[in-house]
């Protein structure tokens, strides 16, 4: 796991670094960093948002199917897969987005653990130096062993004289490194509700897995409103819309308290800086799902797959007046039809006649191997010539 983390946390530490430099807060990078993840996972989002509403409108022909050959199961998935084809729905695309963010986390989780290495730039012959000398204090913190450079920064910026063998713009760095929250509250600390002090670092420290709770809840109770909408909108009858918004509702419930119970454990059991990356995301996520919801109404998602499906018809089309074509200018290269019957669509696959079908072949009428290759070298090189002319480019005849 370490060395996933740390292949997918070294080019999310760049950016990471890229944007410290821009704003000289850690709190502020994070956020921007948040913005920038959305962004390149947007076209992600699309296809999410379209395939979850084209599913709602898609589910009231499933149950049909359901109901129909309730009794043959082996039909009904037969059945199934035709009609996710005919509709050009993948049911599996909604999970991409999930699936792409988990590796996400895992180099978040890098980038924040190790700030000495992807923020300060910091060699591992230094880092490991100063790893020594802060376990003199922390080497009875079970903690320190899992995430040393946290506390390392700390440290440093606690008791400077005692890193005073290492190198000065080293220590420097660390020292100058801002990586609190509105000015008082240490991303670098583990937020808990149990402080020593009840003062206002630990009081904002406690309200960031509050605050990632709250986000998360809100975001689920909005995705489960929107489906009902959407389920209604889709004109499920109520004998099917029964079954499927059981199970929904289900699903649902699950997710209403195990997200963020999730999120809060998260935010809970690690550094600050990950809970708040968790809280702006789950923010974020929320405004970016109410936007797109805005745009990919029912009634606009219905009108993009039959859209979709008259492409891939036309596409279907298309591939088969080819193939047609290439046959019949076979056919009239080797001699066996006339232009005129190739007109009067009297040519079957093979480049027969269809009056004479039965009729067996002559030896006349049976192609070489080396003029069929002839004639499809003519057949490319036309095709050259064409692509040529049209792009106003010199044609030279191979």
């Amino acid at each position: 796991m370490n060395f996933i983390s740390e292949i997918i946390g070294y080019p999310l530490g760049f950016v990471m670094w890229a944007l410290y430099q821009i704003t000289h807060n850690y709190a502020v990078a994070i956020l921007l960093f948040t913005i920038v993840t959305r962004v390149i996972l947007l076209p992600l989002a699309f296809k999410q948002q379209k395939s979850t509403a084209a599913m709602a409108a898609f589910t009231p022909k499933l149950e049909e199917l359901k109901k129909k050959y309730a009794g043959n199961q082996q039909k009904l998935n037969e059945e199934q897969m035709k009609l996710y084809s005919e509709e050009g729905i993948n049911p599996m695309s909604s999970c991409l987005p999930l699936l792409v963010q988990f590796p996400l986390l895992i180099g978040i989780f890098d980038v924040v653990y190790r700030p000495l290495t992807h923020i300060i730039r910091a060699s591992k012959d230094v880092i490991t130096q100063a790893t020594e000398i802060a376990a003199t204090i922390y080497g009875t913190n079970q903690s320190f062993t899992v995430r040393p450079e946290i506390y390392i920064v700390r440290a440093i910026k606690d008791q400077p004289d005692l890193f005073s063998g290492l190198p000065l713009e080293f220590v420097e760095k660390v020292q100058d490194f801002n990586n609190m929250l509105f000015g008082f509250i240490d991303l670098g600390m583990i937020p808990s509700f149990k402080p020593e002090v009840w003062d206002a670092a630990s009081i904002g420290l406690i309200m960031i897995p509050i605050m990632s709770g709250l986000a998360q809840l809100g975001s689920t109770v909005y995705m489960y409103i929107r489906q009902k909408k959407m389920q209604a909108a889709g004109g499920a009858t109520k004998n099917s819309a029964d079954g499927m918004q059981k199970s929904m509702m289900n699903s649902m419930n699950v997710m209403l308290f195990v997200m963020p119970v999730f999120s809060v454990y998260i935010a809970i059991g690690y550094p600050a800086a990950i809970g708040f990356y968790w809280t702006c995301s789950a923010l974020i996520g929320f405004a970016q799902s109410v936007l797109l919801n805005k745009v990919y109404t029912p009634e606009y998602v219905a009108g993009l797959v039959e859209k979709d499906k008259l492409k891939k018809k036309d596409k279907t089309k298309k591939r088969n007046s080819m193939m047609e074509r290439y046959q019949q200018m076979l056919a009239e290269q080797n001699g066996t039809v006339t232009p005129e019957q190739t007109n009067r669509n009297s040519i079957t696959v093979s480049g027969k006649l269809k009056d004479d079908e039965d009729e067996p072949k002559t030896e006349a009428e049976k192609i070489s191997k080396s003029k069929q290759r002839e004639i499809e070298r003519k057949l490319i090189n036309e095709a050259r010539r064409r692509q040529a002319e049209k792009y106003g480019e010199e044609y030279i005849d191979e």
